[in-house]
């Protein structure tokens, strides 16, 4: 999956990220309740995984398997607000995954929607896409108006293992040809 440099929404600049993306990182990642709701050990959680997680999607970028994780960036102020991508499900060959997060300071204010919204559009029209979906903690309730919003569909209950504990979720999908239709009654 090639990742471009920057997809462009109406208040956002969803870029690739760059070693100054560390410290809002960091903090987001260090927040117990921002991140209480992310299938992510303790572990996954310390600044030395963060900033070796931030490292290694950046050396990506250029590599035969780039990582597609991007910084989510308020236009009008240059202010980092969040982080979104894509990713190939470990568990079904051949599905990918999009996945969004908005720091705390910034959420309320429709971001998520409109990251996500930018990321859907760039894999459907740009990288030939055909199905997406997303999972969630079955109480993030934000998440889930998120995927709605998208025009996803509640698909069930999705259960995941990380590290022995067991994380209880929803799946939502998106097929390109349900992404046209929605996109076209919206343009009526």
């Amino acid at each position: 999956m090639i990742i471009p440099p920057s997809i462009k929404t109406q208040r956002l600049i969803i870029r690739r990220h760059v070693p100054e993306d560390l410290e809002p990182m960091r903090s987001f990642f260090s927040d117990e309740e921002a991140t209480r709701l992310l299938d992510m050990t303790p572990e996954q959680k310390t600044e030395e995984a963060v900033h070796s997680l931030l490292d290694a999607v950046i050396a990506s970028y250029d590599s035969g398997e780039p990582i597609f994780a991007m910084a989510i960036v308020e236009k009008e102020w240059g202010k980092f607000v969040g982080s979104c991508g894509m990713a190939p499900d470990d568990l079904e060959p051949g599905e990918i995954q999009i996945f969004y997060v908005i720091l705390p300071e910034y959420q309320g204010r429709g971001f998520a929607s409109e990251a996500a919204a930018g990321l859907v559009d760039h894999a459907f029209t740009k990288l030939g896409v055909e199905r997406l979906f997303a999972s969630m903690a079955a109480e993030n309730a934000t998440s889930v108006k998120v995927a709605e919003k998208l025009g996803m569909t509640f698909e069930g209950s999705a259960e995941r293992e990380l590290n022995g504990i067991v994380y209880q979720g929803s799946r939502y999908s998106l097929t390109k040809s349900r992404f046209f239709e929605v996109r076209e009654k919206e343009a009526d």
